[in-house]
């Protein structure tokens, strides 16, 4: 019975090793819209002032790829109170339309910056190969929402009455 036993563990233990081991974990920065957002305070009237901590593979990272997270923050999760400003609930709740964004984060997007303070650039080295770059960035969020609006994406505010 001991041989059995012994036999059987040593038929498995390649596959252990394999399991355990064979896994990559993924670094944020290899993850698709892998960012935080925080507010910075209050904007010009209908706008987001935001810092977006983009994470990144090295610390080159392009500001537009800080752009686009700061659209996507506040289209889908909305900004956290701070600053002297109050919580935004994200402007897309419910099950987004793929195929609208896809193509809207291909360039519509770059029409609701209103500024990128470049001075802001921050870099935090976080592990072997990611960095976590910080910009602070403005949104024009009645401009977006107004877009979204138009699209058919949201309901205007004046449509539940």
């Amino acid at each position: 019975m001991r041989k059995f036993f012994l036999f059987l563990s040593l038929c498995a233990l390649p596959f252990l090793i394999t399991s355990c081991g064979g896994a990559k974990k993924l670094s944020k920065a290899d993850q698709p819209w892998s960012y935080e957002v925080e507010s910075v305070g209050v904007g010009a009237d209908g706008t987001y002032a935001v810092r977006v901590w983009s994470y990144y593979k090295n610390a080159d990272m392009p500001v537009e790829t800080a752009k686009k997270n700061a659209v996507h923050a506040v289209i889908f999760k909305g900004v956290p109170a701070g600053g002297g400003a109050s919580q935004q609930p994200p402007l897309v709740t419910g099950q987004p339309d793929n195929v609208f964004f896809d193509n809207f984060f291909i360039s519509d997007y770059q029409r609701f910056i209103n500024s990128v303070a470049s001075s802001s650039r921050q870099v935090v080295k976080t592990g072997k190969r990611e960095y976590k770059i910080g910009y602070v960035v403005s949104v024009a969020k009645d401009n977006l929402r107004n877009y979204l609006e138009d699209q058919g994406i949201i309901k205007g505010l004046s449509s539940g009455f």
